[in-house]
């Protein structure tokens, strides 16, 4: 066989073996281009699920600016109308205090002290004029007792003298004449009490001349003297008879009520003991009105109490929740930071090892076509000064030319290999690196809405607990419904 054949056979096998090489070197850049297309793709893919994710983001954060909003529109109702109750509760309270005044001065006016006083000293007043009008008026009746004690002791003598007609005319005609200075005696009324013994006797006296008359005077002449004796009489003489009979009867019909007690009539008495009935129950649901808005001031002060120590529980939850939010926050921000060094070192050693194996296999290149002809050249030359002088020679120099193509070929094959998969790891080292860049920036951006709302929320909330405190502190301050004197007891004593 033909050296120069053999030799020729032995390029174009590694002109062979360098076209496969770069057929594979092209296939892998153009591998190398795929995979970065794909990582422009997966890049824009992120920036758009990061775009989507910061949209919900957004929108959940105005969702719960709105919940917010109408959480705090509601307790702003609820305050407001706390308030108006307790306006009302103290117009209710004002109210029901005038009507407590007015039923005092009612009471009052129903059952004066001052009024009593002055009907007593005018009861005393009228009690001294008609003991003053009595006292004369006795003095006369024992006057007109000792007169008629001599008209007896008259009519005993003329009863004791011989009966003659004339006399007994005459006698007649004198008793009217010395009956005539005391004036007659009208019939009295049956006395409501006891007269006294001034008063029986009295009557006494008079059954006792009326007998008298009757007895000497006779049926006709008696009934007949007795007009003309009333006609007969003077108009002093008619008040005389008109004073001895109101004499007669005023110490038997005076009342004097005891001290403290007034004489009103009946139908002015039921009519006080109805307006102390009404007044009583008007006192007495006033008070029951009183007692529940007392009651409902206190539940509400229970509830506006309930409600703050809820608030100011949710205040410290929240305020606990953000410090535990920030250390989490500081401590991500750390390891991001340390992990986005980390990265930046080790993308830093991936470009220089990329840039290093660009430049290593640039090298080949250009290694491999210059050199290839001055090599065949040399070989050429060498083969030509020392070719072999016998077939052993040239199949052992053959052999070993094999030998050194076939460890040449595993040589270039093993470090296209180790290209292959250094290129393989790089990429995917730079990939899982882009991720994790992503996953971390999508997680500090979240922390820092989710730090941002809560932050919001806690101050949204304090300023809700300051105002709820000062409105309560005003409402503390501002004077209470319960009057200096109310109850049952100020009723009573009213």
């Amino acid at each position: 066989m033909d050296p120069q054949s053999l030799e020729g056979v032995k390029v174009e096998t590694e002109s062979g073996e360098l076209s496969r090489l770069r057929a594979e070197l092209a296939g892998a850049l153009a591998e190398m281009e795929t995979m970065k297309a794909v990582a422009e793709v997966s890049e824009s893919t992120k920036a758009e699920a990061v775009a989507a994710v910061q949209r919900q983001c957004q929108e959940e954060v105005a969702s719960l600016q709105a919940i917010l909003k109408d959480s705090i529109s509601s307790y702003e109702a609820q305050i407001a109308s706390l308030k108006q109750e307790r306006q009302q509760q103290q117009q209710d309270s004002e109210e029901k205090e005038r009507e407590l005044g007015q039923l005092k001065q009612l009471l009052a006016r129903a059952h004066p002290l001052d009024s009593l006083e002055k009907q007593m000293e005018k009861a005393h007043e009228d009690s001294e004029k008609l003991r003053e009008i009595v006292l004369p008026m006795e003095q006369e009746i024992e006057e007109l007792k000792a007169k008629l004690l001599k008209a007896e002791e008259l009519i005993q003598e003329i009863q004791r003298r011989p009966r003659h007609p004339p006399s007994l005319h005459g006698s007649t005609e004198l008793l009217p004449l010395s009956r005539n200075p005391s004036p007659p005696l009208e019939p009295l009324e049956e006395p409501s009490g006891d007269g006294g013994p001034a008063a029986e006797a009295f009557a006494h006296n008079c059954d006792d001349s009326a007998s008298i008359s009757s007895f000497s005077l006779g049926g006709a002449g008696s009934s007949a003297s007795l007009p003309r004796s009333r006609q007969g009489l003077s108009p002093e003489q008619e008040e005389t008879a008109s004073l001895v009979s109101t004499g007669t009867l005023v110490p038997e019909g005076i009342y004097l009520p005891p001290p403290g007690y007034q004489l009103v009539p009946d139908n002015q008495w039921e009519q006080l003991q109805a307006e102390g009935r009404q007044l009583q129950k008007d006192l007495e649901s006033v008070s029951r009105e009183r007692d529940e808005l007392q009651e409902g001031l206190r539940r509400s002060t229970e509830d506006c109490a309930k409600q703050m120590q809820v608030l100011l529980a949710q205040v410290q939850n929240s305020e606990q929740l953000l410090r535990t939010l920030q250390g989490t926050v500081s401590q991500a921000q750390e390891r991001v930071q340390l992990q986005m060094a980390e990265l930046a070192t080790s993308h830093k050693c991936l470009h220089q090892e990329v840039k290093r194996l660009n430049e290593e296999n640039q090298g080949l290149r250009a290694e491999h076509l210059p050199s290839s002809a001055p090599q065949s050249l040399e070989q050429l030359e060498g083969e030509d000064e020392s070719l072999p002088s016998s077939v052993q020679e040239l199949q052992q120099l053959l052999h070993r030319m094999r030998q050194e193509a076939r460890a040449r070929l595993q040589a270039r094959e093993h470090e296209a290999e180790r290209l292959r998969i250094e290129i393989v790891t790089l990429r995917e080292a730079l990939e899982e690196e882009t991720a994790a860049r992503a996953s971390l920036e999508g997680q500090l951006r979240v922390q820092r809405e989710e730090t941002e709302v809560l932050e919001a929320s806690l101050c949204s909330l304090r300023t809700e607990m300051d105002r709820i405190q000062q409105e309560q502190s005003q409402v503390r301050q501002s004077p209470g419904s319960r009057p200096g004197c109310e109850g049952p007891h100020c009723a009573e004593k009213a």
